[in-house]
């Protein structure tokens, strides 16, 4: 999702946003990775250094996109509690908000149902029963 917007000029840097009117944002990746997606507003904490995450398979590559889509979605939808009238931040809002449902839905059809308001329930609503718990996977830590 980065590249899209990298493409369309819609990132001046991997931390800028384009427009001067509007708050300075981070990539999905790195706002994911600081906890915040505002820029402006990030104050790391003492010599902090975030941890780059690295999925190890398709499946946590797409819990990790979809986990990051999630938060850039709800961090712009906190900022537009505050400023509805931002309609580019409303764009961007929708544009992270489609990715997690596509994300979702990619996950839903190979590994299973995340939660039980799926619409892939619609035919077997307890399916979401079956597969691995996430603490009964093997870790290799």
């Amino acid at each position: 999702m980065y590249n899209y917007y990298l493409n369309n000029n819609l990132y001046r840097s991997n931390s800028d946003f384009y427009r001067n009117d509007m708050p300075k944002l981070f990539s999905p990746e790195v706002g994911y990775d600081n906890g915040n997606m505002f820029s402006n507003l990030y104050d790391p904490y003492k010599n902090y250094k975030p941890e780059n995450l690295k999925p190890k398979n398709d499946r946590e590559r797409l819990l990790l996109d979809l986990s990051r889509a999630s938060f850039a979605a709800h961090e712009l939808k906190l900022y537009l509690d505050l400023n509805p009238n931002d309609n580019s931040m409303l764009t961007l809002f929708n544009d992270y908000r489609n990715k997690m449902n596509e994300l979702t839905n990619e996950y839903e059809s190979k590994y299973g149902v995340l939660n039980s308001n799926s619409n892939n329930l619609n035919q077997t609503p307890f399916n979401w029963e079956e597969g691995i718990w996430p603490w009964e996977a093997k870790f290799n830590v």
